[in-house]
């Protein structure tokens, strides 16, 4: 019976010191966290945001994240009218609701605010929906390969400003063999704020999300 008490004994006590390593282990690992934010909190969302100086060229894309935002659009429009971007390219996002709702489609709307500002239809290309960042890599350069897109040299593209890193690694990434130069142009999002992320819902929630993103896309080769 001792000897039973005994055994008993050292194992609760194993027990408790596992628990306390792993709750010390916890800790740990939740102050090193709020040191990194407290630290490096500005950083955190301002390493989302590079870009690159807006150019001339041959055409302008307008991503799926931003085909609707109007500064993407207002830029697409005066550089069409400057002839600094003769034509341009709207990404689309597979609709999810289209089986249920009868609702127009982000670049459908996009469309008929370029043609709206000037733009005439035949100088404006929807590409084929899709349903990541890096699809759409993949959808602009096979616009680039195909014959309507013979002798371009440049393209600009836009781009949110949260996604910017992630959204031009992929681009620039999928490009790098047509010979056609690649410039990506963060639109920043007034709703994000990156400088001061974390006093905003929307802010949280992009720092939530894209560097998970961020991170597969390094893992996965795609960058």
């Amino acid at each position: 019976m001792g000897v039973d008490c005994a055994q008993v004994g050292v194992r609760r006590s194993r027990r408790r010191g596992q628990r306390l390593t792993w709750g010390s282990l916890l800790w740990a690992v939740a102050l090193v966290l709020l040191f990194l934010i407290f630290v490096g909190g500005p950083r955190l969302g301002t390493f989302l945001l590079v870009s690159d100086e807006p150019a001339p060229a041959d055409a302008i894309f307008l991503t799926y994240g931003v085909n609707i935002r109007r500064a993407a659009l207002d830029a697409a429009i005066q550089r069409y009218r400057s002839g600094e971007g003769p034509r341009v390219l709207i990404g689309a996002l597979k609709g999810r609701d289209a089986a249920h709702y009868i609702v127009p489609p982000t670049s459908e709307l996009a469309r008929q605010y370029l043609v709206d500002g000037g733009v005439p239809p035949e100088a404006i290309q929807i590409l084929a929906s899709v349903d990541s960042e890096l699809e759409e890599a993949q959808r602009l350069r096979e616009a680039l390969a195909a014959p309507a897109s013979q002798g371009w040299q440049r393209v600009t593209a836009y781009v949110p400003d949260f996604r910017a890193r992630r959204s031009m690694g992929a681009l620039k990434k999928a490009v790098a063999q047509t010979g056609v130069e690649l410039g990506v142009v963060a639109v920043r999002d007034p709703e994000v704020q990156l400088e001061r992320w974390w006093e905003t819902r929307p802010g949280l929630n992009v720092i939530w999300n894209e560097y998970p993103r961020l991170a597969y896309y390094l893992i996965r080769g795609w960058l």
